[in-house]
């Protein structure tokens, strides 16, 4: 693990280290290309997923930590489900088709990710109290859990190519970002940015490639 912890440079007395180098490399092209609607954007969230697992557990957050664990799952699935769509569901490329949730889902899915992340929030508290030995106390849990049963969802959203996903992640990024730069993850920080703006992008090139399927094209 000492490779990982390796310091490539520092840049305004901030270390970069190996193993946020690869996350906000292979972030940065998971994003990117599932901006673009490109299946292999899961194959560099698998990578991703990996490297921030052993990071968040450097900084204590513990909530995100667990969340790679979903993110390689949904990696995995999402994968496999754009590139075996079911026939009526394909688009002109054989990949599936970007969807959209209805109002009254939409509506669900928000009260499941409030009412997850204060039961996920209550459970990280108490497990660091009741094994102080193996886990220091966690960093903003309440905010922390919330932005990862928001990320749990988005995820999945994602990997079932719903176009909702991205509105979700604009404000997911957008908090992550603030977090980050607090905690003095600072490319991190960076990334999370970085995200917030492709998610803007991205959700109108989505909405438009919607539209056409909506008109036949």
């Amino acid at each position: 693990m000492d490779i990982l912890n390796y310091t490539l440079f520092t840049l305004w007395d901030y270390p970069l280290s190996v193993l946020e180098m690869v996350a906000v490399l292979t972030g940065f092209a998971a994003v990117l290309f599932a901006s673009k609607a490109w299946s292999v954007n899961f194959l560099f969230g698998i990578i991703n997923s990996i490297a921030y697992f052993f990071l968040y557990f450097q900084f204590r957050l513990y909530s995100v930590m667990l969340l790679q664990l979903v993110y390689f799952s949904f990696s995995i699935y999402g994968y496999y489900y754009w590139r075996h769509p079911k026939p009526e569901e394909a688009d002109k490329n054989k990949q599936q088709r970007i969807k959209m949730l209805s109002t009254k889902t939409r509506l669900l899915y928000l009260v499941v990710i409030v009412l997850s992340g204060i039961t996920w929030g209550w459970c990280v508290i108490h497990m660091q109290a009741r094994f102080p030995e193996y886990f220091d106390p966690p960093v903003f849990p309440w905010l922390d859990a919330i932005l990862t049963m928001g990320s749990v969802v988005a995820q999945y959203l994602l990997s079932r190519k719903y176009w909702d996903n991205w509105p979700l992640w604009i404000i997911l990024d957008g908090a992550s970002t603030i977090l980050y730069a607090y905690m003095g993850l600072f490319f991190t920080s960076i990334l999370f940015g970085t995200f917030t703006l492709i998610a803007i992008r991205a959700q109108f090139e989505w909405r438009k490639t919607y539209g056409k399927y909506k008109n036949g094209q």
